[in-house]
């Protein structure tokens, strides 16, 4: 029968291994953490963009047109056009 020789006696095996366990169980929590982080900070932003289009519909029903204009340099971006308009032609 061989005998099998440890660089590592059996105990410190053993602790090495729990040691691994201990670091990926942390591992793990982080990111859990940051996840949890991260999707509340999507869900605040969901929440913000959602009240800004209620506002925006909310325009959009008295006026045939929405535009966002940039005084300073001229420029604009159409936020809302009513269909039956004519003015995208």
């Amino acid at each position: 029968m061989t005998e099998i020789k440890y660089i590592f006696p059996k105990q410190l095996q053993s602790v090495a291994a729990l040691a691994f366990i201990a670091v990926l169980i942390v591992l793990l929590l982080i990111l859990t953490v940051m996840g949890h982080m991260r999707n509340r900070k999507l869900k605040r932003t969901l929440e913000e963009q959602t009240a800004e289009k209620r506002i925006l519909d909310k325009m959009c029903i008295d006026f045939t047109a929405v535009y966002y204009v940039e005084l300073n340099t001229g420029s604009f971006e159409i936020l809302h056009m009513n269909d039956g308009t004519n003015a995208k032609k």
